[in-house]
C-alpha cells in the first residue's frame, strides 16, 4: 500500500513538473504545486490601504495588471478595473448590468446608483449615454476619492454624489428615474434596510414610467437569504426577471416599473445594440441566463419576504 501511495505521488509530482512551462508565467512552478494541492487566494500587489468609517479599503493590483477595490475580510472584489482597457467590464455584476439596455424603451434622462464602488458602472452609463444626469448615493466618504484616484472614475457637472445611506435618500426622494441600480454590498451582506419589501416600495415609487429596476444580489453562500431577497423584490415587482451570472456568483434581478420583460424581445433589442454602440459585450447570451419561472417558485418557496422589522440578512444562511 505504501509503496503504491510513494508511486502516484511520484508520478504526479512528475506530471506537473513536465507541464510546469504551462503554468502562469509568474506563479513559478513552486507556486504552481501549492495551487494544484492547496487553493488559495491570489496574491496580489497592495496599491492603497485605509480604514475608512466603516470598511478597511485595499486596492489590489493582480497578475494581469487588474485593479480591484476590496472591503475587507477579503471576500472576492467589489469592482474591478483594467487601467490598460478602461472601458473593460470585467466582474460578472457590472457586465450584466448592461441588461439595462435592451430592458429600457428610451435613453435615460437620469439614472440613480446605490451604491458606487469602484464606478466601473456609471462610467459605462457616462460613455454610452452623456447627456444623463447620475445621482450616486454612497454611504462611506473615501469611495468616491479612491475611485477616482485607482479605478477611472470621473465625476462631472451632470453627477451628483451624496455621501449617506440608500435608504434614507430613497425615503427622501422627490425625483423620477429611468434606471436605478442597487449594489451596496459590505464584506459580508448587504445592509438589511436595502433588502426589504418596504425598501423595494421606495425604489418603484421612485421609477419613472418604463423606469427598470436591477439589484445585485451577490452569492455569499447564503441560499436561504438569496431565495428571500429574491420573493422580496418579487413581491413588489411581480415580473421579476432573474439572470444568472457564470459559477453562479451572483444573482442578477431586474424588472420594468410597470411591464413584463419579454426574453425575445430584449435579445432583439441586444443584438440591435450592441451593433450600434460596437459593444463587444454578448448581452444575448448573458440574457440566456434567465431563470425560468418555475425554478425561481421552487427556490422561493418556504423562505420569508424580508421586511423592515424582520430581515436577519448576518445571520440567513
Amino acid at each position: 500500500m505504501k509503496t503504491n501511495f510513494f508511486a502516484v505521488l511520484l508520478l504526479t509530482f512528475s506530471f506537473l513538473f513536465a507541464f510546469s512551462s504551462l503554468a502562469e508565467e509568474k506563479a513559478g512552478f513552486w507556486e504552481s504545486i501549492g495551487n494544484f494541492f492547496l487553493p488559495h487566494a491570489e496574491k496580489r500587489n497592495v496599491l492603497f490601504e485605509k480604514q475608512t468609517q466603516y470598511f478597511l479599503v485595499t486596492v489590489e493590483e493582480d497578475h494581469n495588471g487588474f485593479r480591484h477595490m476590496v472591503f475587507n475580510p477579503n471576500k472576492g472584489s467589489q469592482g474591478i478595473w483594467n487601467p490598460k482597457m478602461p472601458d473593460e467590464l470585467i466582474s460578472n455584476y457590472c457586465r450584466f448590468t448592461t441588461i439595462f439596455l435592451p430592458a429600457m424603451k428610451n435613453p435615460p434622462k437620469r439614472v440613480l446608483f446605490i451604491g458606487l464602488g469602484a464606478g466601473v458602472v456609471p462610467r459605462f452609463v457616462r460613455k454610452n449615454f452623456p447627456d444623463t444626469v447620475i445621482d450616486i448615493v454612497e454611504i462611506d466618504g473615501d469611495i468616491p476619492v479612491i475611485a477616482e484616484n485607482y479605478f477611472g472614475f470621473k465625476k462631472d457637472d451632470k453627477i451628483n454624489i451624496t455621501i449617506g445611506d440608500g435608504r434614507n435618500f430613497i425615503n427622501r426622494n422627490k425625483e423620477k428615474y429611468d434606471v436605478i441600480f442597487i449594489d451596496a454590498y459590505t464584506s459580508e451582506c448587504i445592509p438589511f434596510q436595502l433588502t426589504t419589501e418596504e425598501f423595494y416600495l421606495k425604489v418603484r415609487d421612485s421609477l419613472a414610467p418604463d423606469g427598470i429596476m436591477t439589484a445585485n444580489v451577490a452569492n455569499l453562500g447564503k441560499p436561504t437569504f438569496i431565495a428571500s431577497e429574491i420573493k422580496t423584490a418579487r413581491a413588489v415587482f411581480p415580473p421579476l426577471a432573474v439572470f444568472i451570472t457564470g459559477n453562479r456568483s451572483n444573482y442578477i434581478l431586474f424588472s420594468a416599473a410597470d411591464r413584463k420583460l419579454n426574453t425575445a424581445e430584449l435579445k432583439e433589442n441586444a443584438s440591435r445594440i450592441e451593433a450600434e454602440k460596437n459593444l463587444s459585450l454578448k448581452i444575448g447570451d448573458m440574457i440566456d441566463t434567465r431563470m425560468p419561472e418555475d425554478d425561481i417558485k421552487k427556490m422561493i418557496e418556504g423562505v420569508e419576504i424580508l421586511k423592515d422589522d424582520f430581515a436577519p440578512v448576518e445571520t440567513m444562511k
